[in-house]
C-alpha cells in the first residue's frame, strides 16, 4: 500500500493539496475555480458589446428642401447624443470599464469635399443666422451635381469616438477608436438672376 493510500485509510485528518488558482471552502473540501484577471481582454469585451449613437443629421436647408450653389448650408448632428458611453466587463476578481469619447464628425458633402467638425454643429436658426453660414459646421456648394439642377447628392456624417479603459486594480490605456455613420440624400440645384431693363 501507498503512503498515501494508508493516510486515508487511517481516518486521521490533514492538509489537502490544492492546484493553483484555485480556492479550498474549509466546510466541504470542494474547490472552485478562480477565474484570471486578463484587463486588456475585458477591455476588448467591453468594447465589443458597447453601443454608440449613429449620427442623426440636420441640415439648413432642410433634407427635402434644394441647398443652393454659391449659398451657405449648416450641417449638424444631434447634440444630446454628444457625451460619452461606457461598458463594463467583469469578472469576480475584477472590472475593466471601457469609455467612448465623441472626437469629431467627418462630413463627406457628396462634392468632392470633406468637412471636419469637432462639434455637435449648431443647429439653424433665425436667431443663430449668419449671412456667411454656420460658425462651426458648414458647407457651400459651388458646382451643381452631375446630374444638374435638382439632382442629389449623399451627404455622409462619420462619426468617429476615442475609446479609454480602465481597470479596478488601476491599469488603464487606450483602445482603437470607434466610428458610427449615417448618410442621406440632399438636392442641390441653383438660383438664376433674372436682369430687367427699364427704360
Amino acid at each position: 500500500m501507498t503512503p498515501d493510500v494508508d493516510f486515508a485509510q487511517s481516518g486521521k485528518e490533514g492538509p489537502l493539496q490544492v492546484p493553483l488558482d484555485t480556492a479550498l471552502c474549509a466546510d466541504s473540501g470542494d474547490t472552485v475555480n478562480v477565474p484570471e484577471f486578463n484587463p486588456a481582454a475585458l477591455a476588448e469585451q467591453a468594447r465589443a458589446i458597447m453601443r454608440l449613437p449613429e449620427p442623426r443629421i440636420g441640415t439648413a436647408p432642410p433634407l427635402d428642401s434644394p441647398r443652393f450653389v454659391n449659398m451657405p448650408s449648416w450641417m449638424w448632428v444631434d447634440a444630446a447624443d454628444w457625451e460619452p458611453v461606457s461598458a463594463t466587463a467583469s469578472v469576480s476578481t475584477g472590472s475593466v470599464t471601457v469609455v467612448a469619447t465623441p472626437e469629431r464628425v467627418v462630413w463627406d458633402t457628396g462634392d468632392g469635399y470633406e468637412v471636419v467638425c469637432e462639434v455637435p454643429g449648431t443647429v439653424f436658426s433665425r436667431a443663430a443666422y449668419r449671412e456667411e453660414g454656420s460658425p462651426d459646421c458648414g458647407h457651400t456648394y459651388t458646382a451643381l451635381p452631375p446630374g444638374g439642377a435638382g439632382a442629389t447628392v449623399n451627404v455622409t456624417a462619420v462619426w468617429e469616438w476615442e475609446v479609454s479603459w480602465s481597470a479596478t486594480d488601476g491599469q488603464g490605456g487606450d483602445l482603437e477608436d470607434l466610428a458610427t455613420s449615417a448618410s442621406v440624400a440632399v438636392p442641390v440645384s441653383e438660383i438664376h438672376s433674372v436682369v430687367t431693363h427699364i427704360r
